[in-house]
């Protein structure tokens, strides 16, 4: 009698966990038991949370792994970039900004020494940090994160000051020429909205995207000598990743309320450079191709953190994980994305 109990609730917990958006809750979960099962035996590395909405806004699929749940706050990494790219658009559809196209010196007057010492750093535009084609040397990607020669980790230890360090460093190419990931580049938007806002970046974020789409529990790391990380830093629960994507879908608004311009969000996410066969990146948003061609776009962070943006489909998948190391698990967190989109 105890165990057909057991079984009763725990089927009744299965409807009511994947009965979404009007699927039968049973013959849904058997639609990602496959999954489900590879997930479970780590095919995928430590994926910690999976969440599908579709543009209502409505769960299409959400389940758990290991000790976290919906209230757990998951470190996004650089999923951060987007919000900062999302930032930026406010500001120009405020006025605050001119362009994109406006070279970065104009808002930085302190550092004029600089500039005539390196003529190089007048040409870069709020678009290169965008698009991470500043011309600048940085080994981001060349180590691991997890190793003091990556330039970034390199830059935490060295708890300097994160503009001074931007402005000290040497040019590789000519900007607008070369695709080079740089998260010192997001910190510099960082500075320039806060300068055109009269407001500190972490305020501003909070104030005009996480307020507007209801994200309240939230925790942004904080550094020496340095304001929030626009690159990184912030710790969010699943669901509350995929609004992020989810105001990118709805072409800027949120819940009928209008967050930032759809020009904004199409610019963002529209292919600016094509890095491989199958990865594009637009302004601080990344792409997914097929066939030479946009399938969806994507936020992304170290430790496979994704928001994926499906608008063939109407939906988002946001994914949170913990795999903060070197090692290839047998099925990457990108391929995941893809099963569960075939799968809607």
């Amino acid at each position: 009698m105890r165990n057909s109990l057991l079984m009763l609730l725990f089927f009744g917990f299965v409807q009511a966990s994947y009965a979404f958006a009007g699927i039968n809750g049973i013959s849904f979960y058997k639609k990602f038991s496959d999954i489900d099962k590879d997930i479970r035996n780590d095919q995928y590395g430590k994926v910690s949370a999976i969440v599908v909405i579709n543009s209502k806004g409505q769960k299409l699929f959400e389940q758990y792994y290991g000790f976290t749940n919906k209230y757990t706050l998951n470190q996004i990494s650089s999923v951060t970039k987007s919000i900062t790219s999302i930032a930026v658009g406010i500001c120009i559809d405020k006025g605050l900004i001119e362009s994109i196209e406006k070279p970065i010196y104009i808002y930085f007057p302190e550092y004029e020494e600089t500039f005539k010492k390196q003529p190089l750093f007048k040409q870069i535009t709020i678009k290169h940090l965008l698009n991470q084609t500043t011309g600048l040397k940085w080994n981001e990607w060349l180590f691991p994160y997890n190793y003091a020669s990556n330039s970034l980790i390199a830059l935490l230890e060295e708890k300097k000051n994160w503009l001074d360090r931007f402005f000290s460093l040497s040019f590789d190419t000519i900007p607008g020429t070369k695709f080079n990931y740089n998260s010192l580049s997001s910190q510099v938007l960082a500075e320039i909205v806060s300068r055109v806002s009269g407001k500190p970046f972490n305020n501003f974020v909070d104030n005009h995207i996480f307020k507007p789409l209801r994200i309240e529990n939230f925790h942004w790391d904080q550094y020496p000598n340095n304001p929030y990380p626009a690159w990184g830093g912030i710790s969010l629960s699943t669901y509350d990743m995929a609004k992020i994507g989810l105001l990118l879908l709805n072409e800027g608004t949120f819940s009928g309320n209008y967050i930032v311009s759809s020009k904004w969000t199409n610019e963002s996410s529209k292919l600016n450079i094509k890095i491989d066969s199958s990865t594009g990146y637009g302004l601080h948003w990344w792409i997914l191709l097929e066939n030479d061609k946009p399938a969806m776009y994507y936020a992304a962070g170290y430790g496979d953190q994704y928001v994926f943006v499906v608008p063939s489909k109407d939906i988002i998948v946001a994914i949170s994980s913990k795999n903060f190391t070197d090692y290839r698990w047998p099925k990457s967190v990108i391929d995941l994305a893809k099963s569960i989109v075939k799968k809607i």
